[in-house]
C-alpha cells in the first residue's frame, strides 16, 4: 500500500486538486477558484478537503524556472506551505518540482479528446494529478 496524498497546483486564481487512494492511484480531480490573490480562501478550502478526506500529506507544485531558479510563482507556493505549516503542523506539505506540468497537462487533455474551450477549466486539476503522481513515484520532490 502507498501513502494517500493530495496533489496541489496553486495559481493566482485557482487551486488544482488531485487525490490518491491507498494504491497510489489518482482518482479524484477538481479545481477550486478564488478571487485573485485571495490565497487564504484556497488554504481554507484545502483545510476542508483535509478534514473531508483525512489525508494529511500534500504534494504542492513548486514552479521553478527552466534554469532551476525561483520566481514569483515559486514564492507563492512557498508562502502557502509556510502558512499551512504554521496553522496546521499536523499536515505535511512536500514541494514538488512542477516544471513543464502545465504543458504535459494540456497534452493529456488533448489526447483525451477534450475541446479547447474546456481545457482551461481542467488544466490545473490535471497538473495537480501530474504533481501528485510525481510525488507518489518518488520523483520531483525538492530538497528545499
Amino acid at each position: 500500500m502507498k501513502e494517500k496524498a493530495i496533489g496541489l497546483d496553486l495559481g493566482t486564481t485557482s487551486l488544482g486538486i488531485a487525490v490518491s487512494d491507498s494504491l497510489g492511484l489518482v482518482h479524484h480531480r477538481k479545481a477550486f477558484f478564488f478571487p485573485k490573490k485571495a490565497y487564504r480562501r484556497a488554504i481554507a478550502y484545502f483545510y476542508s478537503l483535509v478534514e473531508e478526506t483525512g489525508i494529511k500529506t500534500a504534494a504542492l507544485g513548486l514552479p521553478l524556472n527552466m534554469d532551476g531558479t525561483e520566481g514569483e510563482s515559486a514564492l507563492r507556493s512557498r508562502k502557502f506551505k509556510e502558512i499551512v505549516e504554521a496553522d496546521r503542523p499536523d499536515i505535511k506539505i512536500v514541494l514538488v518540482d512542477e516544471r513543464l506540468t502545465t504543458v504535459e497537462a494540456y497534452e493529456n487533455l488533448r489526447k483525451g479528446g477534450m475541446k479547447a474551450s474546456k481545457k482551461e477549466l481542467y488544466v490545473d486539476s490535471e497538473s495537480a494529478a501530474i504533481i501528485l503522481e510525481s510525488y507518489l513515484n518518488g520523483k520531483g520532490e525538492t530538497n528545499a
